[in-house]
Formats: C-alpha cells, sequence, structure tokens
C-alpha cells in the first residue's frame, strides 16, 4: 500500500526544484515581504495545481495531444509569462524613488497575504509546463488506480504535500538569509528573478514560432 504512493514523493520533490518562474519567485517573496506572504504565495500555487490536477483527469489524451502539436500554446504561455515581468519590473521602475527603509513589519504584511495567493495562483496557471507534467502523472499512473479511483487523488495530495513541505523549507532558508539582506539588494533579486521570468517567457515564445 505505502510502496504505491513512494513515486509520488519523488515527483514531488521533482516539482518542487524544477527551476521556473514559481521557484525563484517564492524565494524572492520570502525574502522581500516575510514568512506569512511566502506561504500564502505558495498556498496559491497549490490551488493551481488542483486546478491542473482536474484539467488533466478531465481530458488527459487529447489536451496532450493538443499541446504537443499546437505550438500557440507555448507561444500564448511565453506572451503571459513575459507580461507579468514586465508588469512586476515596470512596477517597480515606478515605485525606485520610494526611500522608506525597507521592513518585515508583520501588520503591514498582513493585508496583502491574499494578494500574495492570488499572485501565487495566477503565476503558476500561465505556466502550461506545470499542466503538461500533471496530464504526464495523470496519464502514466491513472491506469494503475483505474479500479480505485480515490488513490489517484492520494497520490496528487502526496505530490503536493510533499512540494509544500520542501517549499516551506525553502521559504524558512530564505527567511535566515533576510537579515543579512539590504533593500537594494532585495531590489536587486527582483530584479533579477522578474528578468529570468522574461527571458523564460521569450525562449517559450522563440520555441512555439520555431515549431
Amino acid at each position: 500500500m505505502i510502496s504505491e504512493f513512494l513515486p509520488a514523493v519523488f515527483l514531488g520533490i521533482i516539482l518542487s526544484f524544477t527551476i521556473g518562474p514559481v521557484f525563484f519567485t517564492i524565494l524572492e517573496v520570502s525574502v522581500s515581504k516575510g514568512f506569512k506572504a511566502a506561504v500564502f504565495f505558495n498556498l496559491g500555487v497549490v490551488f493551481s495545481e488542483i486546478v491542473f490536477f482536474a484539467v488533466a483527469y478531465a481530458s488527459t489524451s487529447s489536451l496532450l495531444e493538443s499541446i504537443q502539436e499546437n505550438p500557440s500554446w507555448k507561444v500564448l504561455g511565453g506572451v503571459l509569462l513575459a507580461f507579468y515581468a514586465v508588469i512586476t519590473l515596470f512596477g517597480m521602475y515606478q515605485n525606485k524613488e520610494k526611500t522608506e527603509e525597507f521592513s518585515f513589519d508583520k501588520e503591514k504584511a498582513s493585508p496583502n497575504l491574499f494578494k500574495n495567493m492570488i499572485r501565487g495562483f495566477l503565476l503558476n496557471i500561465i505556466n502550461f509546463a506545470v499542466l503538461v507534467f500533471w496530464i504526464l502523472i495523470v496519464a502514466n499512473y491513472g491506469p494503475e488506480f483505474k479500479e480505485t479511483k480515490y488513490k489517484l487523488v492520494i497520490f496528487f495530495s502526496v505530490i503536493v504535500g510533499t512540494y509544500f513541505s520542501i517549499d516551506l523549507g525553502k521559504i524558512y532558508l530564505a527567511q535566515q538569509l533576510k537579515k543579512s539582506l539590504t533593500k537594494n539588494v532585495i531590489n536587486k533579486i527582483k530584479v533579477a528573478v522578474n528578468t529570468i521570468i522574461l527571458i523564460i517567457g521569450f525562449v517559450l515564445m522563440f520555441k512555439g514560432f520555431m515549431e
């Protein structure tokens, strides 16, 4: 019984350490906005994973074939990621003249928790690579749990639980670093993270157009 779900643990680890927009952004949110904000950001990501799993479960083979054969999906994903990065960088540019001291005041951070959850949800939901990941999971492991569908839900829960637990560890480690980071360094991290997201977006668009 337990051995059936061991692959889910490894898949959760792979999902957590996949180098993509969420990987970098969750670290940035942790050091710039605090522990709670990063946890809520991660919860938003988890909710998007639930949506992806539901979509994958409902339309496994046909949707995977559509994504693989239609490069416009990659172009759309690239455009959305690039748009997200540009908007974030533009917002930072507009606020660059603000000189207030950087702080991690919990009371100030609290009203933005829901906003960070939405941010996590949106950033992950526009990454079609994650949708492909879940389609492949359902396609590969779904038949094994055909007679007991609840096991597939447990399999999914173990993947997401592992992913969330590891990300909590990443958030904690980032918190240990924030004490030595100045506001200037935090801003540089934000610029670097969103530049990486922008590059990922352009790469996806390029691949889509080339195909």
